[in-house]
């Protein structure tokens, strides 16, 4: 039997600082991690940063058969603190994530996920509640296929949340709004010029129930038009750098078309000090005709001290 390993260490980069504990044995593989970090809400955001903790354990057996636990913790001024649990097999995973919101945004929000792969089948479920948040309650179901290139896939999303204020309640046969959101849609990729073509095309279905009165005989619904949207890109090497380019379709049903499109290109170590040259540009026809068309274009050079 080998010897136990521990393994201390530490780093800073990127304004972040992390010590991790390695346990390693023949049965098992255990790792302990902390970290510091400091983010800014923009890239050239010269005000205090917004720091923010982490700590995570994982646990991994040496016999793939067994399911591999990992546990973290997140908390800071960046955003609400929260907790991640999963347990995972090769065919099946299990995750919990809890965030804690402030009581005034509906406490705390829980989500179960189960989700599994056999072969070319993957299906995920999950199921989010947040009872002071007037009993809101969200579940989502989806499926995909893949088959080559190709992948084929469908969700279905329903939420429901009572709307009606408790003093009005008893006015009402049912106080919900539940809003039901079906989406399927076709996406692949491809080799082609030295990079990568992707492609995909899909369509939503949303419809709405309200409050019923008790005045009313059924419960009032609201259908929105359906959305299709196709998408259609390409990425690869130009030049001594990365280009790539998407441009993406809107099709509003009886309303409309919103065409949109984004291009970027990368080239690492530019001037021998390291970092990286990115130049993006970007372009939107908004559907909403009190909004203007709008383009933008960005040049950044990121270097690490």
């Amino acid at each position: 039997m080998a010897e136990d390993e521990w393994n201390v260490g530490g780093s800073l980069s990127d304004l972040t600082a992390t010590e991790f504990l390695v346990f390693n044995s023949d049965a098992v593989k255990a790792d302990l991690q902390g970290r510091l970090s400091s983010s800014r809400d923009q890239p050239l955001a010269f005000g205090p940063a917004r720091n923010t903790a982490s700590a995570q354990f994982s646990l991994v057996p040496r016999d793939k058969n067994l399911p591999v636990s990992s546990f973290e913790i997140k908390g800071g001024e960046a955003g609400p603190s929260s907790t991640d649990i999963s347990v995972s097999t090769k065919l099946l995973r299990y995750s919990n994530r809890t965030v804690y919101l402030p009581e005034g945004a509906g406490g705390r929000q829980v989500t179960d996920t189960v989700s599994a792969n056999v072969g070319p089948v993957g299906a995920s479920y999950s199921k989010t509640g947040q009872s002071g948040n007037r009993d809101f309650e969200k579940t989502s179901l989806s499926g995909s296929l893949s088959m080559g290139p190709v992948q084929l896939y469908g969700q279905r999303t329903r939420s429901r949340q009572d709307v009606v204020d408790p003093r009005h309640a008893q006015f009402f046969q049912n106080t919900g709004k539940d809003t039901q959101t079906d989406i399927v849609g076709v996406g692949g990729s491809l080799p082609f010029l030295g990079g990568r073509v992707s492609g995909d095309v899909s369509r939503r279905y949303r419809e709405e129930l309200g409050p019923q009165h008790i005045s009313q005989e059924s419960r009032p619904m609201r259908q929105d038009s359906n959305v299709t949207n196709y998408r259609l890109g390409w990425e690869g090497p130009v030049g001594l750098g990365r280009f790539g380019l998407q441009g993406t379709l809107r099709d509003v049903r009886n309303v409309g078309i919103e065409p949109s499109a984004e291009a970027k290109y990368t080239y690492k170590n530019p001037l021998g000090w390291g970092g990286q040259f990115s130049a993006t540009g970007s372009y939107v026809n908004p559907l909403d005709p009190s909004r203007k068309s709008a383009a933008e274009a960005m040049l950044r050079y990121k270097l690490r001290f």
